[in-house]
């Protein structure tokens, strides 16, 4: 019998369901009252959040442990009751369908396509989520391949771009028209946040060392990150007077998932070894059960 090792799909799958299954199911069933549908409903964005989420960390060829550690987040699960989570989840997909590198051989035209439709539906729910469309642009092509790299990269981008034109069509988006007001998230406790912050900052530095994207694609992608930062506060600011609801961490996390690609270092080797630091984030979502005390009380 093969030992669960921190580099396994299996690994990170089991840790996820584990760990943020009773948080999500939780937050579902004490929400605020209402009808029963309201109750189904919440359950059902809870089941795509957490098959999506569970289909990343397995999809994920490196950089499972970030991936982890941004669908775990305090943020995102308790995001995932509504929409919100489903575009984290969509986004973080996208990321590890993107994730081998190079993307060849037989799966790379249902990876890249899959990809593709995971960033368009986010792109649809939340048209802020556009630069997300940056990661189907990388691997940057060598000089003299520009006309492959437009049929291959440049047309799945646009493509995932298009659902961005609805909204603006329309005047509505998906989210805003999914069931009203989002319910409240819970007072998660303060020393979760620093536990959590000790682990993404302690994580990748500890963690077995391999090779890194090429410094223009590192730039590139923070580059995306940080104008899909830019265009969730504008559409804050330009938001009509008593109708802004502020700047949501929620709102932020889809563009967690860019970095992913970005930073996420390759194997070395393939002998796969159960390392202490990977377990940090493990150890860290842990803390999200006892947050359920917090959760029960609010019910």
């Amino acid at each position: 019998m093969n030992r669960l090792s921190a580099d396994g799909a299996r690994f990170w799958g089991l840790a996820f369901l584990g760990l943020g299954l009773p948080v999500c199911v939780a937050l579902a069933l004490t929400g605020p009252p209402g009808p029963a549908p309201d109750t189904v409903g919440r359950l059902a964005h809870v089941a795509l959040f957490l098959g999506l989420g569970l289909s990343a960390l397995m999809l994920a060829a490196r950089g499972r442990a970030a991936l982890f550690a941004l669908l775990c987040l305090p943020g995102s699960l308790a995001a995932a009751t509504g929409p919100e989570g489903v575009v984290i989840a969509l986004a973080a997909l996208a990321a590890a369908l993107l994730t081998p590198r190079p993307l060849t051989g037989r799966g790379r035209p249902a990876r890249l396509a899959a990809a593709t439709l995971a960033i368009a539906l986010a792109v649809l729910a939340r048209p802020a989520c556009a630069p997300l469309a940056g990661m189907l642009l990388v691997p940057f092509p060598p000089t003299g391949r520009f006309g492959r790299f437009g049929r291959d990269h440049l047309a799945p981008a646009v493509l995932a771009l298009l659902p961005a034109l609805l909204p603006t069509l329309f005047r509505t988006s998906l989210a805003a028209g999914a069931g009203g007001e989002a319910a409240p998230s819970p007072s998660w406790p303060s020393a979760l946040y620093g536990v959590w912050a000790l682990a993404l900052l302690v994580t990748p530095l500890a963690l077995r060392r391999g090779p890194l994207a090429p410094l223009a694609e590192r730039l590139w992608l923070v580059g995306c990150a940080v104008l899909g930062l830019w265009l969730v506060v504008l559409a804050q600011a330009l938001a009509p007077a008593g109708h802004a609801d502020g700047l949501q961490v929620g709102d932020l996390l889809p563009l967690g998932a860019l970095l992913v690609p970005a930073f996420a270092r390759g194997r070395i080797g393939t002998a796969a070894s159960l390392r202490w630091p990977a377990l940090l984030p493990v150890l860290a979502a842990a803390a999200n059960i006892a947050a359920l005390a917090v959760v029960l009380r609010l019910a």
